[in-house]
């Protein structure tokens, strides 16, 4: 028997469908991944074996095939784990309870079988939006805010086990209720109040915040373009929850420090910046 799991796949930013499907029948004993699996999603077939014979669930003489869909899209990450691990069970017969298609799984395996978080959960649960999952389960990051997104229940896990007891109808993990509140802080800026005199420019500048239109300003060297821009962003209105959770994911991936999730971000590139060193170099930027 084959068993479907609905995980999430990313590539940079954006988060595309996965299936993971999983066929376990009797045999040499073997676990193989296909679908364009990199060296880290190869490297789970080790992690998810170990933890489930550390959950009590041995794969012994059990040949395992696991094709991660769609196979023309390459497969990067330990995001797959989770998923992996309940299709073996659910193919295996290990497990007897039903995984509806709009329920998803991401999270990384430890060798006991704890479920790790990983880099790109932000971007991952705003393609679960989009999607139009119903649950989400992935593991707990003290390091995210707390996440509320409607029609998208999130249910964080610390373990398999949890995920099992969870659809075998038993109460609701506790873990909920470990969610910190993710304190503001406030930036120190430049103000547009702070601007003396440019009535025209700031006149522009207030017609395109009030109806988010795209600026050009040109002018010689000095004329105050740039201190403009600088306090743009104060009379901008407060960033949406999708649009807070796209920044927080921008800035987890690229490893940069953050400060404020509401305020929309300013950047200043030099303008003698090259197209390489603004967006990246290689295959893909």
């Amino acid at each position: 028997m084959s068993a479907k799991i609905t995980s999430i796949g990313l590539k940079g930013l954006e988060g595309y469908r996965v299936q993971v499907e999983v066929q376990v029948i009797e045999g040499m004993e073997s676990i193989v991944v296909v679908g364009l699996p990199d060296a880290s999603v190869k490297e789970s077939k080790e992690r998810v074996s170990s933890a489930l014979y550390s959950l009590g669930f041995p794969l012994v003489d059990l040949k395992i095939v696991i094709n991660l869909s769609p196979s023309e899209v390459k497969k990067n990450g330990p995001l797959f784990d989770l998923a992996i691990a309940l299709g073996i069970l659910k193919s295996g017969d290990f497990m007897k309870e039903k995984i509806p298609d709009d329920i998803g799984f991401i999270g990384a395996l430890s060798l006991d079988g704890t479920v790790l978080p990983v880099e790109g959960m932000i971007a991952a649960i705003l393609a679960a939006k989009k999607l139009k999952l119903t649950k989400l389960f992935l593991p707990f990051d003290p390091t995210i805010p707390p996440v509320d997104l409607p029609n998208l229940e999130l249910v964080y896990i610390s373990s398999v086990q949890d995920v099992i007891d969870y659809l075998s109808g038993k109460q609701p993990l506790p873990f909920n209720q470990l969610k910190e509140e993710f304190e503001e802080v406030k930036v120190v800026q430049r103000d547009f109040n702070q601007i003396l005199g440019h009535e025209f420019a700031k006149r522009a500048l207030e017609v395109a915040a009030a109806g988010n239109h795209f600026v050009l300003m040109d002018g010689p060297p000095g004329c105050g373009k740039s201190h403009l821009a600088e306090t743009f962003p104060s009379i901008l209105p407060t960033l949406s929850k999708e649009a807070q959770l796209e920044k927080i994911s921008l800035y987890q991936l690229a490893g940069a420090p953050y400060n404020s999730i509401t305020f929309p971000p300013y950047r200043h590139p030099h303008h003698s910046t090259s197209a390489v060193s603004l967006i990246g170099g290689g295959t893909n930027p």
